[in-house]
């Protein structure tokens, strides 16, 4: 069930935007349509930049809950503090820096206080804007296609090694307003933070004697259950934003697959709705709810994300 729950989300988000055709004559971008997503906020990014000089400051607050403990820490809740820059620096570029604070339960994270407040650094480039093409049926558009990567960089508590995403954006425009985006997505994962020893000694003893015999597992003995992070990590994203009735008001919606975090363990499945708000000129305020639509393997329950964001220049 919670699998066929997942297939109907997705093809729901990569078919909704895909019905808002014109007369027969082809999907023609809106040229007055410029939505800045926050990307920070969603599972997917757009492809569009931001507009040269101008300067996103944006604040981000996430929570999640799990059934085991949060990112397999001694807490089951997770708060996560997002302070992030984001800077058009020039057309078709765009360049963000932005650091993670896990809070924890009263700030702490258990097993991964190793890595708190490391530094992500994402630098987005538009291949090329949308633009018309003639098809055998008429006038249609190539979508907007943009590359982005992001850095984590070791700035954190006893933080080491560097992870590295590649990602591959396509965001495609109708008359209505509604947009479709996909995202493909590779991340070589090579930090030690997140390796984490689930022995527990040999029935409950810690210490050698626990350690001893939890090392000749290889024999049958003990409980070798070391939590290691997957080294090569991979995902997509398909979401869809559009307007809704009320002036500067969005919807957006997104699903995700991507592979688990740590070996031995299933895929994930998300799914994610909530709303974008142009409040006044320059001030924006995001709303996203997520769920996991597979309860196994890494996924999380249910979380829910604020984010707001103050824009500075043209």
């Amino acid at each position: 069930m919670k699998r066929t729950l997942s297939i109907l989300f997705a093809m729901c988000l990569s078919t909704a935007a895909y019905g808002q055709a014109d007369d027969g004559k082809g999907v023609m971008m809106n040229p007055e349509g410029k939505y800045d997503l926050l990307s920070q906020l969603w599972r997917f990014e757009d492809a569009d930049p931001l507009d040269t000089g101008t300067v996103d400051l944006r604040l981000g607050l996430q929570w999640w809950t799990e059934n085991t403990p949060a990112n397999n820490g001694e807490s089951s809740d997770n708060w996560i503090l997002t302070p992030t820059l984001v800077w058009g620096f020039a057309e078709d570029w765009e360049l963000s820096v932005g650091n993670d604070s896990w809070l924890g339960d009263g700030g702490d994270r258990g097993a991964f206080d190793d890595g708190n407040y490391d530094t992500n650094l994402g630098l987005l480039w538009r291949v090329h804007e949308q633009e018309p093409f003639m098809a055998r049926k008429g006038e249609m558009n190539w979508p907007s296609m943009a590359l982005s990567t992001t850095l984590r960089i070791p700035t954190g508590a006893d933080s080491a090694g560097v992870d590295a995403e590649l990602r591959f954006i396509s965001t495609y425009e109708y008359t209505s307003g509604v947009r479709s985006h996909m995202n493909i997505f590779m991340k070589s994962h090579n930090k030690n933070n997140d390796d984490i020893d689930g022995n527990n000694g040999f029935f409950g003893l810690g210490g050698g004697l626990g350690n001893l015999v939890n090392g000749l597992s290889f024999l049958g003995f003990g409980n070798d259950n070391d939590i290691d992070a997957r080294h090569f990590q991979y995902g997509i994203v398909l979401g869809a934003d559009g307007p809704l009735p009320c002036e500067n008001l969005r919807w957006v919606a997104d699903y995700m697959y991507r592979s688990s975090y740590f070996y031995g363990r299933t895929g994930i499945h998300m799914g994610e709705v909530g709303w974008e708000w142009e409040m006044a000129e320059a001030h924006k305020l995001g709303m996203s709810v997520q769920a996991g639509l597979s309860h196994v393997g890494d996924a999380p329950n249910f979380g829910i994300g604020l984010m707001y964001a103050y824009s500075i220049g043209s």
